[in-house]
């Protein structure tokens, strides 16, 4: 092999390394969004529970209280989960038999926690984004979750 082949197979695996660290850096940024709730925990929570059962389809069924659940360990700030679902989305999915591995990610969640400072926050799964690596009916379906979900959220945490 020649050098010239040599050094442009350098620089294409020196590129690929350089691609994965980003993809690597960036994720968890891109697949997690949190948004500031000028609300109080208990506020919040009953807000997003008023605003999901206003979208079509859309059902509250768990609230998690992990601050509850974790008291033997240790004290901690105000911390919870709301598993959701939307029947409507999920019969699209689970209607195809090479769809239904996603039903790991289902039902849904949003997190509603307060950070050391007392602020509350909302954390959501970027389930859109999540989709479009899927592709297909998942796509569509994650992807309008995925808005409906950014509706309700930011109806809570507008300003």
């Amino acid at each position: 092999m020649n050098r010239s082949a040599l050094q442009a197979a350098g620089w294409v695996l020196v590129g690929m390394v350089f691609m994965g660290g980003m993809v690597w850096l960036t994720m968890p940024s891109l697949m997690l969004i949190k948004h500031k709730s000028n609300r109080g925990y208990d506020e919040t929570v009953a807000a997003l529970s008023e605003a999901l059962q206003k979208k079509q389809d859309w059902r509250v069924l768990t609230i998690n209280d992990y601050q509850k659940s974790t008291a033997a360990f240790g004290a901690m700030e105000r911390v919870g989960s709301m598993t959701i679902c939307n029947p409507r989305y999920a019969s699209k999915i689970l209607a195809n038999d090479a769809d239904r591995g996603v039903t790991a990610f289902m039902p849904l969640g949003l997190g509603v926690y307060e950070d050391k400072k007392g602020q509350v926050l909302v954390s959501q799964l970027n389930v859109g984004l999540l989709g479009m690596m899927f592709g297909g009916t998942i796509a569509d379906v994650m992807g309008g979750a995925g808005k409906d979900l950014k509706e309700v959220v930011e109806s809570v945490t507008a300003k």
